[in-house]
């Protein structure tokens, strides 16, 4: 592969970057909009919540497949071909007049989502050189965590003065851009690719039914509860095929998910970390609009700016922990990064309905700070772990668990939040109670105070692990 010069590097990281944003905020933006998107579409909320539903699911459920057929056919060619998809997708999305309309233009986009979220560390690991792979790891991360987090904040400062359809609309001049970029800074000729004979359609069968299935079940359980039989049953079919993926594919030669990857302990623990690190971030994610509005009666317009203290902090600090990831051992600072996050949610814990708020932006900078010093190491670690023919099946795996994380800890949190509040309140509690605000509190202290103790677990586990790894 011929050398790409420094400015071609940095327009390269530019468009690949703004796309990745764009693939993970529309995970998280339309969220604050489903209200607004049920009156306009004369839908009722749980037919609208398949907008946010849709897409995870697809997404989530295709990762895999793109990020093989990426290594197999060239990952910058997918790439590209995902960017023009979202894009496209995302127009029809504002463009849409009824509920049915939405959901598959919103499928449509989620593929590519997927397209581009399988292949983008695949790409960014094989164009640049080792003493800038951090950096540029550093700096996706913070794409990546900054779309996720940041989505609900947009989304309600742009609702306060458009309608519903600026949400989508907002990809397309953005798209655009990035599409310029990429057709100028990064050509196939860059494209390496390792191809096979066969593919595995077997295998990408169990991985679509399985995640689906599992997916449906969790999302759902928001909705319906636990212990409905309908959810327990598709939780299950959804474990049972993936137990069976897992299986068939370690005897696969070419199989559509790497169970060689999960042999070597160092993927597997960082890729764990990543996957609960983003479950923790979601509890914020989802809990503090609720403590925000509902709790302390602050505007809409004053809640979405509050909430921008976790990504911009993390948007910041992920770029200079890849460059501290360059030069120093990555794993001292993953550790320092999960210590903060876990110190941060204290702050949460004693945040209550008369003390300043700017206790709990406290814990949402420390929050920006933690994450912005993980993800950039834990991204490098996961992928300096793999032999170059598998960057792109690596890549998908770690866009997978950050998808899988931001889901469970979706429903997690919510699960907690309301569970707790109705054994305080000593029947079942579904939604905020406005007549009982302190019930809300204590519920949120119960659902932080749990994400702490996970925290800390992460922390001292991780710890443990490598102390006793690098003594054999």
């Amino acid at each position: 592969m011929e050398q790409v010069k420094g400015k071609d590097l940095t327009m390269i990281l530019l468009g690949i970057g703004i796309v990745t944003f764009m693939s993970t905020l529309d995970s998280s933006i339309v969220t604050v909009a489903l209200p607004v998107l049920s009156k306009a579409l004369s839908t009722n909320m749980s037919l609208i919540n398949w907008v946010v539903t849709m897409y995870l699911i697809v997404m989530s459920s295709t990762l895999m497949i793109f990020g093989k057929l990426g290594d197999k056919y060239g990952k910058i060619k997918f790439f590209k071909w995902g960017t023009l998809i979202f894009l496209v997708s995302s127009a029809l999305c504002a463009l849409s007049v009824s509920w049915l309309t939405l959901i598959i233009s919103r499928s449509l986009q989620a593929i590519g989502a997927a397209m581009t979220m399988a292949t983008s560390n695949g790409i960014i690991v094989e164009i640049f050189p080792d003493n800038k792979r951090g950096q540029a790891l550093g700096w996706m991360g913070s794409f990546v965590s900054l779309g996720g987090i940041i989505g609900p904040s947009i989304g309600g400062i742009l609702l306060n003065f458009f309608p519903w359809h600026i949400i989508f609309w907002l990809n397309v001049p953005i798209g655009i851009i990035a599409v310029f970029i990429l057709l100028k800074y990064l050509p196939s000729k860059l494209d390496k690719t390792f191809s096979t004979d066969s593919f595995d359609l077997v295998g990408s069968g169990l991985l679509l039914i399985g995640f689906t299935s599992m997916f449906v079940g969790i999302l759902l359980s928001q909705q319906l509860g636990w212990a409905d039989w309908r959810i327990l049953a598709l939780t299950f079919i959804g474990l049972i095929l993936l137990i069976i993926l897992y299986r068939y594919e370690s005897k696969q030669k070419e199989p559509i998910l790497p169970v060689s990857l999960f042999k070597n302990k160092w993927f597997t623990m960082q890729l764990l970390a990543c996957f609960m690190v983003f479950i923790v971030d979601f509890f914020f994610d989802v809990l503090a609009p609720f403590y925000l509005q509902n709790a302390r009666g602050f505007s809409p317009l004053f809640s979405g700016f509050f909430l921008l203290i976790f990504p911009v902090v993390q948007l910041f600090i992920a770029p200079m922990s890849g460059s501290l990831a360059d030069k120093h051992d990555p794993f001292k600072i993953t550790l320092v990064g999960l210590a903060i996050i876990s110190f941060g949610q204290i702050f949460y814990v004693v945040s209550g309905l008369h003390n300043p708020i700017f206790i709990f932006g406290i814990g949402a900078a420390l929050a920006g700070l933690g994450n912005g010093l993980f993800h950039s190491p834990n991204n490098v670690l996961v992928m300096s772990n793999v032999e170059e023919k598998d960057y792109g099946s690596a890549g998908s795996v770690y866009s997978l668990a950050r998808t899988v994380g931001m889901v469970v800890g979706s429903a997690m949190s919510t699960t907690l939040l309301f569970g707790s509040m109705s054994i305080l309140n000593g029947n079942r509690v579904k939604s905020y109670l406005p007549s009982n605000p302190q019930l809300f509190i204590d519920g949120m202290h119960i659902t932080f105070g749990l994400s702490l103790i996970v925290s800390v677990i992460l922390l001292i586990g991780i710890f443990i692990w490598h102390t006793r790894a690098s003594k054999k």
